[in-house]
């Protein structure tokens, strides 16, 4: 997108170039018409030729300001290097008419080596008129000084003055359209990141809660299957756990995609969402599964609670089809201020350094790691398996941490 310099003097003034040449072309063609001393055929011919200068202001000058093409202004002073010296010989006071002239030069030629050379010629057709009429003498010479040199020379510096400004503007609309340009990059980037942190939390969601449920239930039925054709009576059991199962996973469903907390967790603590846990995969596997909360729990976070609660079925799941346990011990502690979740089983065990592939424990140490916590998995062919998720307090509880001992001191009496 491209952006315009928030001080161009070719279009934001674009109205006051428009009446600075009325404010000098107006006076001038009275001041010519009112003149009864030069011949009614030289002022009309004066007027026209000023029309001539004016008209081709309003055709050139806009495209030249606004189109930085400083062509249009060559060709729009070349036309006024021929009719400017005609109109100072009928009516010399025209030489007014460079207070227009000379800061539209500098706005619509850019490069010095083309102005000099028309303000020169502009200003050597003054003062040709100014010697023309008066003769030479040391009184024009030196009112040639006092009008044409010293206000050539101001022009100049102003000129310089006014280039130096554009080019400062010049710099900062590229800086602008630059940053505009990496604002826009850093959005979309942005924006990318946070579809991919999406997928990637909606993966996990998907992967700990629905992908869980339909192994259950894929393990319930076969083991419905097989008792069915054994015993049709226990049976009907089975086909009842399945049923819940089934139920439990549609809830976890349209909790996932109303963006709400697990069901579980859904006016509940996190003890009692272990607990019930723990019972679940105990009807459905028939392992036994012991929870123990060790210290008093804090103001955890939700995102804090959910991530163990994610984090135990994860391990749950992955007991339930690798491990081959008889025991699994869930353990949830509160010290000074951390949360520690340990989930150990008595099964076959495995070697960590060879796991690859999967989205188990990947999951679970992408989850902890979100929240400044670490989740570390320790385990050995035939002694069984612990993962262990260590949470910081989440950062308004440290905040209220870090100002008790300040409140404890503010509540002591004074003595």
């Amino acid at each position: 997108m491209a952006v315009r310099s928030t001080v161009d003097f070719g279009h934001r003034y674009r109205v006051g170039w428009h009446v600075l040449v009325g404010a000098v072309a107006i006076p001038l063609a009275v001041a010519i018409a009112a003149d009864v001393s030069v011949a009614l055929g030289q002022r009309l011919l004066a007027l026209g030729t000023l029309a001539v200068i004016v008209a081709c202001y309003a055709l050139v000058a806009p495209r030249a300001m606004e189109n930085r093409d400083e062509r249009w202004g060559a060709a729009y002073f070349a036309v006024l290097a021929v009719a400017f010296p005609l109109l100072l010989a009928i009516a010399p006071i025209a030489g007014a008419l460079l207070f227009a002239l000379c800061p539209q030069l500098f706005v619509m030629v850019a490069r010095w080596r083309v102005r000099l050379p028309l303000l020169l010629i502009l200003y050597a057709e003054l003062a040709w008129a100014m010697v023309a009429r008066a003769g030479v003498s040391r009184y024009t010479l030196a009112m040639v000084g006092v009008t044409v040199l010293v206000p050539m020379t101001v022009t100049i510096l102003l000129g310089a003055y006014l280039t130096g400004i554009r080019e400062q503007n010049r710099k900062r609309a590229a800086l602008i359209e630059e940053l505009t340009r990496t604002r826009a990059a850093l959005e979309h980037a942005g924006h990318e990141a946070g579809v991919h942190a999406e997928r990637e939390r909606l993966a996990a969601e998907i992967h700990d809660t629905l992908a869980q449920g339909f192994t259950s239930i894929l393990m319930l039925a076969q083991v419905a299957r097989t008792t069915l054709l054994r015993d049709p009576t226990a049976a009907d059991g089975q086909l009842d756990i399945l049923e819940k199962t089934a139920r439990e996973n549609l809830a976890e469903a349209r909790s996932l995609i109303a963006a709400s907390a697990p069901v579980d967790l859904t006016g509940r603590g996190l003890a009692d969402a272990l607990y019930r846990l723990a019972a679940r995969h105990t009807r459905d596997t028939g392992t036994r599964v012991e929870v123990s909360i060790v210290g008093e729990r804090s103001g955890t976070s939700t995102g804090t609670d959910i991530a163990l609660l994610r984090t135990a079925q994860e391990a749950l799941a992955n007991i339930g089809r690798h491990a081959a346990a008889t025991t699994v011990r869930i353990e949830l502690r509160h010290e000074n201020g951390l949360m520690a979740l340990a989930v150990t089983d008595d099964g076959q065990g495995f070697d960590p350094a060879t796991v690859r592939g999967g989205y188990g424990l990947l999951g679970m140490r992408t989850r902890a790691s979100s929240l400044g916590g670490t989740c570390t998995v320790r385990s050995a062919p035939g002694q069984g398996t612990t993962v262990r998720v260590k949470l910081p307090p989440p950062p308004a509880e440290q905040a209220a941490r870090s100002l008790q001992p300040v409140l404890d001191l503010s509540s002591t009496p004074d003595n």
